[in-house]
């Protein structure tokens, strides 16, 4: 059964058609002279049940696997359906979720106390033995979870009766509970799997919504879940993501009342929607990034000094200004709304452009121009078109002669898991603390997956020390370092972080960003009158 009719019935010719006939005159007719942005989208009056939610985007993922699908744009969404033990409040510290509450016996040990009555959207009531098999599921390398170097620190997880579970750590970890919340990791039933392939295009989680339908790439239908444990949650009766990968396409449905709220990758076509009174927009500071991921297992990207080159050859304002449309913050390493972690940019080496030296690195590599150069883009996300174009530019300018190849997101996520990858762009986030923002990403395996093969041994010793290390003064030392080697030799180049950018009907009620882009504030939203 498919879950949006409206949409099945309207195509994309007719959504355009449709839009220019209604639209226009609201174009000029509304017009402001001045954007009216808000923090969240006005909450005044009393939140109430029943209505439905379509939500346009510029791409939606390829499977909804919990534990196995790694794409940023399914990630945040993921929480609308299937929960974890904590999840990461809006200020970024855990708070319960699955678990009423724990219990911190020594800084190895950990008990947890289970809500009693969850009910998985098959019927059957979650219990200890679930927590247990979802966990380990995520740390056995046979599963091929992106999200097991998260979980490395754990032991054992042990049932102690139905609602009460253990886990004992190898060694104190700054980052356990934060992890326990991380963005691989669902609670999902222990009976449910039987070829491992069940869960890619169906769902059977404990969240406030169910799947209702699920088309790759395309549209994915949620339904209240009747049972769900905090009750009278959600407000909506059905929630539907829709991805229209031309994003004015996106603004048109907006402006002809199709879609009730978009968020946008690209500033372009939020600042044609941004002054429109008929909508209420919303903009904030994101801990997200945009980045050009090399590697350092291919030519010509293996060379530091290649890296160096690139690094240097690039225009990160003009990348902000152009891609970005300004909207967001340059980047060094870790994006500026990431706090007391951040290294300003001006602390850092090889930040500001310098084509001259990007040449010397270019020479003392051993290498000529023209240098053939490929550099993977993903269907479905403008800015990093925009981005990458910019950098091509950039780059011909140092010497490189730059392919841009571009793939679903489908490849595009096979290949990064795979270890596979060629250089990249890239648009990823949802961190909220440095050891999960670098363990998995930079460490070698098998702690780690180091996607971007760098294997560098001094980036290894300070993440597993940071890790291990429980006082904040001196992780903030351990992830200034790391910050400097990745400027120092950058694997990555990132670029900048975008704020994340939502437009609404008015009658949208009650949503709030989270600095991760997760949409947890889906959670809150009612429909009024």
């Amino acid at each position: 059964m498919r879950g949006d009719d409206r949409f099945d019935r309207m195509t994309r010719r007719r959504l355009l058609g449709r839009a220019a006939a209604v639209g226009a005159g609201l174009w000029v007719g509304r017009t402001l002279a001045h954007p009216r942005w808000t923090l969240a989208a006005p909450a005044a009056g009393t939140p109430r049940r029943g209505g439905r939610l379509t939500f346009g985007s510029a791409a939606l993922p390829a499977s909804i696997e919990p534990h196995l699908e790694g794409a940023d744009i399914y990630q945040r969404r993921k929480f609308l359906f299937y929960e974890t033990l904590v999840w990461i409040d809006f200020d970024l510290t855990p708070k319960p979720m699955l678990a009423e509450r724990w219990e911190e016996r020594s800084p190895t040990e950990y008990v947890f106390h289970l809500r009693r009555g969850v009910r998985f959207h098959n019927g059957r009531e979650m219990d200890a033995e679930d927590v247990k098999f979802s966990y380990e599921r995520v740390m056995d390398p046979r599963t091929g979870s992106g999200g097991r170097g998260d979980l490395i620190m754990i032991k054992s997880i042990d049932v102690v009766d139905r609602y009460t579970v253990r886990f004992t750590l190898h060694e104190p970890t700054a980052t356990f509970l934060i992890n326990l919340g991380g963005k691989y990791n669902a609670v999902i039933p222990r009976d449910v799997l039987r070829t491992g392939r069940e869960l890619q295009g169906a769902a059977v989680g404990t969240g406030p919504f169910r799947v209702e339908s699920f088309e790759p790439n395309r549209l994915l239908a949620l339904r209240r879940f009747e049972d769900y444990w905090d009750r009278g949650k959600p407000y909506l009766d059905a929630l539907v993501f829709q991805a229209i990968p031309d994003e004015s396409s996106l603004v048109a449905g907006l402006r002809a009342g199709q879609l009730d709220m978009v968020q946008f990758e690209s500033g372009v076509n939020f600042k044609l929607v941004r002054h429109l009174r008929s909508l209420n927009h919303l903009q904030a500071p994101a801990i997200r990034w945009v980045v050009l991921d090399l590697v350092g297992d291919q030519e010509p990207t293996r060379h530091p000094d290649v890296r160096r080159a690139i690094a240097l050859g690039i225009d990160r304002e003009a990348v902000l200004r152009i891609a970005g449309d300004g909207l967001g913050r340059r980047l060094g390493v870790l994006p500026p709304a990431m706090g007391f972690w951040h290294v300003p940019v001006e602390n850092l080496p090889n930040q500001r452009r310098d084509v001259a030296r990007a040449r010397e690195f270019l020479q003392r590599a051993g290498l000529r121009p023209p240098v053939p150069l490929v550099i993977r883009n993903i269907v479905g996300f403008p800015s990093l078109l925009a981005s990458v174009q910019v950098i091509a530019d950039n780059l011909k300018e140092v010497g490189f002669d730059v392919r841009v190849e571009t793939v679903d997101i489908g490849v595009w996520i096979r290949d990064w898991i795979a270890r596979q990858s060629p250089p990249t762009m890239n648009e990823w986030g949802g961190f909220v603390d440095p050891d999960q923002a670098f363990y998995r990403h930079y460490h070698t395996p098998p702690k780690g997956v180091d996607f971007r093969r760098w294997a560098n041994p001094e980036v290894d010793r300070l993440l597993d020390e940071g890790r291990g290390t429980l006082d904040r003064t001196r992780r903030k030392q351990i992830y200034d370092r790391v910050q400097m080697l990745m400027a120092e030799d950058p694997i990555s180049v990132p670029l900048y972080a975008p704020n994340l950018l939502y437009s609404m009907q008015h009658k949208v009620k009650g949503f709030r960003p989270h600095p991760t882009g997760f949409l947890y504030g889906l959670r809150e939203v009612w429909i009024e009158g």
